[in-house]
């Protein structure tokens, strides 16, 4: 699943490419459109009508990430609404001169939502494994996943938020990787960077919440801020299905200290894993605890 980095990545092209463009019409893909004949509200979770109207003839002033979450604002007959998307496991933007013009055979198959432009291009939305969601709400407040979200880790307050956040009597008995995949204590932080930020603070992804003193959650902090900022430095993780608006890869997994790694990067020492928040963690008894 795509991951803060990723996802702002993601919103950088895009707002490079659409921000200003006038949306014409939307296409549905037949899965999308089979999903909702049976009431499944397949990608898009509305019905598809009243999303087809609208975001037709709407224009994307703006592309914004929050979370794992990227949105558009939008403007028709002078109103503000907003589309908020989710990646899913392998969702991808692209922008082209039509669906066939994208380059990857298997994200052109699983096409979903194509949204022809005013000036000719196609933004597409390409979904292989199809867990992806789309919407439109009138104010961001509508969205319930952004109400419940703490600060963003770039934020002047985030540290303090989520000192308090990691410590409060709802998360003291929970394992501290999974206090960090909750977007209501940090936003964005999912599998892979849990697992690096972790690491690098050398703290245990088992070690209960509350039982970390402050100065290790500030380490941990400024690791999950710093493997951020490198990712999207280093163009984000491609471990199998992430792409970039024009198809490119990231290399981030080049950079990793643990996740998926048979031997410690620094000790040597065997990687342990272990399912933590139904995700396979992996960690150093050695150089964590």
């Amino acid at each position: 699943m795509p991951e803060l980095p990723e996802v702002e990545l993601v919103r950088r092209a895009l707002e490079k490419e659409v921000e200003g463009a006038s949306i014409e019409a939307v296409a549905f893909s037949d899965f999308v459109n089979k999903g909702h004949a049976t009431s499944r509200k397949t990608i898009i979770k509305q019905d598809l009508d009243t999303f087809r109207s609208n975001v037709s003839g709407a224009t994307i002033r703006k592309v914004g990430r929050r979370g794992k979450y990227l949105y558009f604002i939008m403007e028709k007959s002078d109103e503000i609404f907003h589309m908020v998307s989710h990646l899913g496991m392998s969702g991808a933007f692209f922008v082209t001169d039509s669906i066939e013009a994208i380059a990857d055979r298997n994200y052109r198959k699983h096409w979903q939502v194509a949204f022809r432009l005013e000036d000719g291009r196609t933004l597409s939305y390409c979904d292989i494994r199809r867990f992806g969601e789309m919407l439109t709400v009138g104010r961001m407040g509508d969205f319930p996943p952004f109400e419940r979200m703490a600060v963003e880790y770039t934020h002047p307050d985030s540290l303090v938020d989520f000192i308090d956040r990691a410590r409060a009597p709802a998360n003291r008995n929970k394992a501290i990787k999974a206090v960090i995949m909750d977007s209501a204590v940090i936003p964005g932080v999912g599998n892979i960077y849990a697992s690096e930020a972790l690491f690098t603070s050398g703290i245990l992804p088992t070690r209960k919440a509350g039982n970390i003193s402050v100065k290790r959650l500030m380490a941990l902090h400024k690791a999950i801020a710093d493997v951020f900022d490198l990712s999207i430095e280093n163009g984000g993780s491609t471990i199998s299905d992430y792409r970039g608006v024009s198809g490119e890869k990231g290399s981030m997994q080049d950079r990793f200290h643990i996740y998926q790694k048979k031997s410690c990067s620094s000790c040597g020492g065997p990687v342990k894993t272990k399912t933590i928040a139904t995700r396979n963690t992996f960690y150093c008894t050695k150089c964590q605890r």
